[in-house]
């Protein structure tokens, strides 16, 4: 019996692969380097250590695949993953950009405002902003779907600031294509020199 094909693939930030096959089952895969080693040892995992080249991924029907030639099949990832559901789909975020935009009128040194995709969530698009840091952290975030992001009338001055004006194109009347076209977008940004890391003052990020 063939194995289901792949329609969607989304690199979280905790090393994992959220998947979607045809038969309409999603799953999660934990990609970790080590896992990798261990299980595939013909092939050399390492570089995957960095989340920008882990990121730096494509898929088709049938494997998702990485530069410069590591791959894996679609029916390994389908029998070496476990199902995902119910609230755990809330906890699949990818990262699609974040600026510390400080000194603002809020706090001279950290005000970080980001955007993240939450493809598998009820809400898919996660915005926020991050002020002072530490335990004095202030700021919040909210979760939105297509509709709700589309009426917030700030919501492209948001993606502005957060280093992301490149995905406000992408936002299009249907929400599912919408999450993939940004998801796509990151993952051919990533360890790229138009990747969100690349230029961004890390010092400054981290005050």
């Amino acid at each position: 019996m063939p194995f289901p094909a792949l329609t969607r693939v989304v690199p979280t930030e905790r090393w994992q692969l959220a998947l979607e096959f045809d038969s309409g089952e999603v799953r999660l895969f934990d990609c970790s380097v080590a896992r990798l080693q261990r299980e595939r040892p013909e092939r050399d995992w390492t570089a995957l250590a960095s989340p920008e080249r882990f990121k730096h991924l494509e898929f088709g029907a049938e494997r998702v695949w990485w530069r410069d030639g590591p791959a894996l099949e679609a029916d390994f990832l389908f029998t070496a993953s476990v199902p995902l559901k119910g609230r755990d789909r809330e906890n699949q975020l990818l990262r699609v950009a974040y600026r510390n935009q400080a000194p603002t009128p809020e706090h001279p040194t950290h005000h970080v405002y980001y955007v993240c995709v939450v493809p598998f969530g009820a809400r898919p698009f996660l915005l926020g902003e991050s002020i002072n840091g530490g335990h004095g952290e202030t700021g919040g975030s909210t979760a939105l779907g297509l509709a709700q992001l589309r009426a917030w009338r700030g919501w492209q001055r948001h993606f502005t600031m957060s280093g992301c004006d490149w995905a406000v194109p992408l936002i299009g009347a249907d929400e599912r294509a919408s999450v993939d076209a940004v998801v796509r977008e990151v993952c051919r940004r990533a360890d790229t020199p138009e990747s969100d890391t690349v230029g961004y003052d890390w010092k400054s990020r981290n005050r």
